[in-house]
């Protein structure tokens, strides 16, 4: 979901540059980062998958997709210690004759770099965004590397809140202990669901282009906002997966009805739940806790360590995902500004001025 501007100010910190020219917090002066472009998965996946912080959503292949569907420019940025690749920067913008960051609708799209390197990557950035004109870059840091970038920042002129995530954990669970596991309240919607005939099944061809858009557009507009996705987005999520092994999408049947759909990316240890759940005229069924039920059981047998049910959202929904012996971790969102403090001030000294006036 993407929040509104204020929502998004509320729960962001930005990096910005003071008057003694400081770029760089925490930034180690004998480390010396540069960049370079990616040119192809090769190059770009395995430092991805080096990172403690790897979400499906770093990966090569889920970012050129995302770009492509919402008209992004994908900025691969690899980074360099002292000539030595270290790890990613992703960077996602919006064309425009003044670059704007791109919001996605997902979270974590961010840097993946050694802790040690953090602070140095942040300043080298900086001086990347001067060289390329980027006034404001929006990035993020996910539940594996958002405790590096408190330390980085804390103590700084950065403002920041983090937001939170629901990860359950698999490590030691059993299919009956990752059951006995889940809340009084779900174990007894899964059984309401056994009887309700729910079944769960891969999807088949089709189903998601149909499902999908719908699903996302009734969890959207509950919300009070309309969904960010196209309508082609289970269309081109299904032409994405195509021979896959990596990715878990499937539907939920109520008698010989389809109603509902989920998809999670699982390239890494831990599992990516990215989009999904019920038609809400079939929801008394509880075919979303049988899709999500599923899916944990799923990366369990797969061999994954955790599954990141993605985002709070609200206490309702938070309340669900947490349902399944999820718990909360937070992750950052920062926005890196070259605007000084004193124009951002002033600006919003207008701002204020203009709305009581």
């Amino acid at each position: 979901m993407i929040d509104s501007p204020r929502e998004q100010r509320a729960r962001t910190f930005v990096v910005a540059e003071d008057s003694s020219g400081e770029t760089s917090p925490g930034a180690a002066r004998s480390t010396h980062i540069t960049f370079t472009r990616a040119t192809s998965a090769a190059e770009w996946d395995p430092l991805v998958a080096a990172s403690p912080g790897a979400t499906g959503f770093h990966d090569w292949s889920w970012l050129r997709l995302m770009a492509d569907v919402f008209g992004w420019t994908f900025h691969p940025l690899v980074v360099h210690e002292n000539g030595r690749s270290v790890g990613v920067f992703p960077v996602l913008m919006r064309p425009s004759l003044l670059p704007r960051p791109a919001e996605p609708p997902f979270p974590y799209v961010g840097p993946l770099v050694p802790d040690a390197l953090l602070g140095a990557t942040i300043g080298a950035f900086r001086r990347w965004q001067i060289r390329h004109g980027r006034p404001f870059v929006r990035f993020e840091f996910g539940p594996g590397s958002a405790e590096a970038a408190r330390r980085t920042f804390t103590g700084t002129r950065a403002d920041w809140k983090p937001d939170r995530t629901i990860i359950v954990d698999l490590a030691g669970c059993t299919p009956e202990t990752l059951t006995a596991g889940m809340k009084k309240g779900a174990r007894h919607a899964l059984r309401t669901a056994e009887r309700n005939d729910v079944r769960i099944r891969p999807s088949l061809p089709g189903e998601l282009t149909e499902l999908l858009p719908d699903v996302l557009g009734e969890a959207y507009t509950s919300r009070g906002v309309p969904s960010p996705y196209p309508d082609d987005i289970g269309a081109r999520i299904e032409a994405w997966a195509v021979g896959r092994d990596d990715v878990y999408i499937a539907t939920a049947i109520v008698g010989d009805e389809s109603v509902g759909a989920l998809v999670a990316l699982a390239g890494h240890p831990v599992v990516t739940g990215w989009a999904g759940g019920s038609l809400r005229a079939h929801r008394a069924a509880n075919p979303s806790t049988a899709l999500y039920h599923d899916m944990l059981q799923w990366a369990l047998r797969r061999g994954h360590t955790s599954v990141d049910l993605v985002g709070y959202v609200d206490e309702g929904i938070s309340r669900f995902k947490k349902s399944f012996g999820g718990v909360e971790q937070p992750y950052l969102t920062v926005i890196s500004s070259l605007v000084p403090d004193a124009v951002l001030s002033a600006g919003a000294t207008v701002r204020r001025s203009t709305r009581s006036g």
